[in-house]
């Protein structure tokens, strides 16, 4: 069995569900050193979602978010749309919304202001 990321003080994951869809809260920075424990975590959250139940992904607990994050995003994005589902990102604050803006995602990723937003969209 792999070995886990260790946790990190600077990064806390935690799965709500809110009927059918897994609503995972991530809180802290999204960075070299806690992308790698985040992503273990969304990748397991993506295989156990069932189509056409979008993964939402409440961001709005991050305060940075580097580029293997928004790399992480766009895979955790093509692993939801190869299984049949979607990602809906919340992300409401400028700290996640401006690095997508620049590196021109916002055509791909699909963000919303709230989580009640996100879930609204899930159908």
């Amino acid at each position: 069995m792999p070995e886990l990321p260790a946790p990190s003080p600077l990064l806390h994951v935690a799965d709500e569900h809110h009927g059918s869809t897994v609503v995972v809260r991530v809180e802290g920075e999204v960075d070299l050193s806690t992308g790698p424990r985040l992503e273990q975590h969304l990748q397991h959250a993506v295989a156990g979602i069932r189509p056409p139940e979008p993964l939402v992904v409440d961001l709005s607990g991050v305060a940075f978010i580097g580029s293997c994050g928004l790399a992480l995003l766009l895979r955790l994005h093509e692993a939801a749309e190869n299984k049949g589902s979607s990602l809906h990102i919340v992300a409401g604050q400028r700290a996640v919304t401006r690095p997508v803006e620049v590196v021109g995602l916002t055509d791909t990723l699909r963000l919303y202001a709230t989580v009640e937003d996100a879930l609204a969209h899930a159908h």
